[in-house]
């Protein structure tokens, strides 16, 4: 592998040489030490890196897909415009890694931690992020369509001018969180914590809010037009169920 060849880094660099060697065929190197290094443009796909500790590795436009990443120790790695499309990656620490621009549709982050990480700009799209710690983590303008964020933490997040159609927030914690012109159409949100939250300008259309807290929320601007209130608790912190009969009758008719 051309890139893997051409690896290298400083005299301080914690990599073992001999585990990089095993990145070629049949580019299987598990629980592998990896920390530290080069590995841009690398040709991982497919490749079996199940708990490998890639911490400060440079991953910048690797290609990753189909990649079994799970319980692999990522922090603070490079993964700007990297292919990840389909790999494993459940129960892997991404805490503060970028990933900026990467390619994440249909990956499985389930369990994942993403505490701080720069997801600007990345698509997420049918990425399974259940139960995954996003606290923080940057995803401003990110492609989120039909991803899966159930019992995410995203206390804090950044979501500012996602695209999320679709996407699933079910019991998800939204404290604080930055929705300001995202795209929230069709969005499941029931049970979510949106304490705090600015939805302002956010376009929440037929998004079901059922037993969701918006308790401080701001949502000037906000498109809730079609919008499934039930059991809601609104800005000023009154329970508003207003909606529970229409929203009985659109799950009725297949919604």
């Amino acid at each position: 592998m051309a890139a893997c060849a051409a690896l290298g880094a400083g005299p301080a660099a914690a990599f073992d040489a001999k585990h990089v060697a095993l990145l070629t065929a049949p580019k299987r190197c598990e629980s592998c030490d990896l920390a530290g290094a080069d590995l841009e443009k690398a040709d991982l796909s497919a490749a079996r890196l199940t708990s490998a500790d890639l911490t400060g590795a440079r991953l910048k436009g690797a290609n990753l897909a189909g990649a079994v990443l799970v319980g692999a120790i990522l922090p603070k790695s490079d993964l700007t415009e990297a292919n990840l499309e389909g790999a494993a990656l459940q129960g892997a620490n991404l805490d503060e890694t970028v990933l900026l621009r990467a390619n994440l549709a249909r990956a499985n982050l389930a369990g994942a931690g993403l505490a701080r990480a720069d997801l600007r700009f990345t698509v997420l799209r049918e990425a399974d992020l259940s139960d995954a710690n996003l606290s923080e983590a940057r995803l401003a303008q990110a492609y989120l369509v039909k991803a899966d964020f159930t019992g995410a933490r995203l206390a804090g997040a950044d979501l500012t001018n996602a695209v999320a159609r679709d996407a699933k927030f079910f019991r998800a914690n939204l404290v604080k969180a930055q929705l300001g012109n995202a795209v929230l159409w069709g969005a499941d949100l029931r049970k979510a914590d949106l304490t705090g939250a600015d939805l302002s300008d956010a376009n929440l259309r037929a998004v079901d809010l059922i037993g969701a807290d918006l308790t401080n929320a701001k949502l000037r601007g906000a498109d809730m037009r079609s919008a499934c209130i039930c059991n809601t608790i609104m800005p000023e912190g009154r329970i508003d169920v207003s909606g529970c009969r229409m929203c009985e009758g659109e799950r009725n008719l297949g919604r």
